[in-house]
């Protein structure tokens, strides 16, 4: 009777610790909590009339979710806001950048029509301002508790939805009033239209914006959570993001708005639309429950 009294006042004990060395996140099946990620966004173009200009920058809050199928393999997902900035340049590869302008439209080439009305800009940068609501769909994979930690890895996809997107423009505009008839004169340098570096804020196209509506990127991701109290978690985590889809819409048919003077046919514009896509560097912390 001492002997089976002592088996299982052993059992019980070896149980109880048990219990306390294993975290309690780790019999969760979702564990949910909120996130700030800070990125480094790093612009490609995809036409050799504009270039880089510095590195951008992403804020990022929103809900992480974690659904565990088992101790080693989750799938993570969520839903973030991201705040994002970049810029480009235009290079004078094939001559000077212009639009045509009325007020804060920017006219597309199928809306020229009467050049006596329309102010000339000549571009030299655009700076955007993004917001997307993302929802991240990614792979993890856990190791064993080590103590109160976990490491992890995941692998997948972040999909955004553009929100809100404004552009300033920098260039030149030109007085005397200077309008679409003194296009070539302009391009010619002349001092009758002299110039005055500007920026243009909150100018649009009449078919919207040219930032696509949709960014899907495909990256990895590597962190650590710390269980430090019951079912709570820290976790830190770095990232890298490649972008597959252009976050510009390269204009089409007559809807593009920028414009080289065309040397080979004198009066005639070659229009071109922009097209850039995006890598991310991203350092994500937050809280899970």
């Amino acid at each position: 009777m001492k002997r089976l009294i002592v088996t299982c006042l052993a059992v019980s004990v070896s149980a109880l610790t048990f219990a306390q060395d294993k975290p309690a996140s780790s019999d969760k099946k979702v564990n949910m909590g909120l996130a700030y990620q800070l990125g480094l966004n790093f612009t490609k173009p995809g036409t050799n009339v504009i270039e880089k200009d510095g590195v951008g920058v992403q804020n990022a809050f929103g809900l992480n979710i974690n659904f565990n199928f088992n101790d080693n393999i989750g799938f993570a997902t969520g839903l973030e806001f991201d705040f994002e900035s970049y810029k480009i340049a235009v290079n004078a590869i094939n001559g000077n950048t212009y639009y045509y302008y009325n007020d804060k439209t920017i006219i597309q080439e199928e809306d020229v029509k009467d050049p006596n009305t329309d102010k000339v800009f000549q571009l030299t940068g655009r700076k955007y301002k993004n917001i997307y609501a993302t929802i991240p769909t990614m792979l993890m994979f856990r190791t064993n508790a080590l103590g109160d930690f976990r490491y992890y890895g995941k692998f997948g996809a972040r999909t955004s939805f553009l929100v809100k997107s404004t552009k300033t423009d920098q260039g030149n505009i030109f007085g005397n009033g200077a309008d679409g008839t003194a296009i070539d004169a302009i391009e010619l340098g002349s001092s009758i239209y002299p110039s005055t570096t500007s920026e243009m804020e909150g100018m649009k196209t009449p078919y919207g914006n040219d930032v696509s509506i949709i960014r899907c990127s495909l990256g990895l991701a590597g962190g650590a959570q710390w269980n430090f109290t019951g079912n709570t978690m820290l976790f830190a985590e770095l990232g890298f993001y490649y972008g597959l889809t252009p976050i510009n819409i390269e204009g089409s048919g007559k809807n593009k708005t920028l414009f080289n003077r065309n040397p080979g046919a004198p009066g005639s514009s070659d229009y071109f639309g922009l097209k850039t896509t995006q890598t991310q560097f991203c350092l994500k912390i937050g809280i899970l429950f």
